[in-house]
C-alpha cells in the first residue's frame, strides 16, 4: 500500500463517520479534505504536516508504515516508560530472547514444506516486528541508564 492508500483509508475507516468524521476531529473542513483525499483531482494531495495529524487523530499509523515501507525502512513504537531497575531489565532480556525463539519457530514452521504462504509470512512478519520491537526496546531502557548514570543511577 502505498501512502495515497493509506491516507485514503486511514480517513475512509476511521470511526465515526469515515473521512468527514476524521476531519471533525481534526478542525479542518470536511470538502477541503475529502479533494485533498480524492485520487481523482489532480494537484491536490494531504500534506505531510496533514498525514502527521491525520495519524495522531485516528491512532491509525498505516501512513507511517507505508512512507517506511516506500524508503525501506521499519516504523515500530519507541517503549513509553524508559525507567528501568535492575529485575526489569532483566524482564526485557527475557521478552527479547522468547520474542526471537517465536520468530525463529515462525520461519521454520513456515519452511518446513518447502514454500512460505502468505498467510504463514503474515505470521513471520508479525513474530520478526515483535522480535524487533522487543531489542528496541531494550536499548531505548539501557539509553536511559546511561543518560541516568551521569546524575546517579535511578531503578
Amino acid at each position: 500500500m502505498d501512502v495515497h492508500d493509506a491516507a485514503y483509508r486511514v480517513a475512509h475507516d476511521f470511526e465515526p463517520d469515515g473521512a468527514v468524521g476524521l476531519a471533525r476531529e481534526m478542525g479542518v473542513t470536511p470538502g477541503t479534505f475529502l479533494n485533498q483525499l480524492n485520487p481523482n483531482i489532480e494537484n491536490t494531495g494531504v500534506s505531510l504536516g496533514r498525514a502527521v495529524a491525520m495519524t495522531l487523530a485516528a491512532g491509525d499509523f498505516r501512513i507511517l508504515h507505508a512512507f517506511a515501507n516506500t524508503c525501506r525502512h521499519f516504523a515500530i513504537p519507541q517503549p513509553a516508560h524508559p525507567h528501568v531497575s535492575d529485575q526489569a531489565l532483566l524482564d526485557l532480556l527475557l521478552k527479547r530472547d522468547a520474542e526471537m525463539g517465536d520468530f525463529a519457530e515462525a520461519v521454520a514452521k513456515s519452511l518446513e514444506k518447502g514454500g512460505v504462504t502468505a498467510a504463514e509470512f503474515a505470521w513471520i512478519e508479525r513474530e520478526g516486528y515483535e522480535a524487533a520491537a522487543a531489542i528496541l526496546e531494550l536499548v531505548a531502557r539501557l539509553r536511559w541508564m546511561a543518560g541516568a548514570s551521569k546524575g546517579g543511577r535511578h531503578g
